[in-house]
């Protein structure tokens, strides 16, 4: 099968035009703005398999993350986030509606996030 790491890296290289830090892994300290990739669920669903390669779609959860000291400033940070992240994905990336935007604790910090799913499809060849 395909390089994961490979993937992965390739769709984070891709979102750091959004001109953020994009950490291709979870990390325990994170600095906003960001955007964060982990897998999916299903993280690796088979679409055709064989002797010659199969081809298989990977999915992961894209979260951006800005500081929330500021209501209306973080949400049109966010806002503006989500659609210059749409932007630099790589083309024939498939993309989930993005959550509602929320309040959560991140490295000790209130930060607002959303969250969408992106499938990208990838051969084993």
């Amino acid at each position: 099968m395909s390089n994961l790491v490979t993937v992965r890296n390739t769709l984070a290289t891709a979102l750091s035009g959004a001109g953020r830090v994009v950490y291709a892994y979870p990390r325990e300290a994170i600095t906003p703005p960001a955007i964060v990739l982990v897998p999916g669920s299903p993280y690796i669903d088979p679409q055709t398999v064989g002797a010659l390669g199969g081809r298989y779609d990977v999915k992961f959860d894209l979260t951006v993350i800005v500081g929330a000291t500021d209501n209306q400033a973080a949400l049109a940070n966010l806002e503006s986030m989500i659609f210059t992240v749409m932007a630099n994905l790589p083309s024939h990336t498939a993309v989930e509606a993005w959550t509602q935007p929320s309040i959560e604790e991140i490295s000790g910090n209130q930060m607002l996030t959303s969250r969408c799913t992106v499938t990208l499809a990838t051969s084993g060849n």
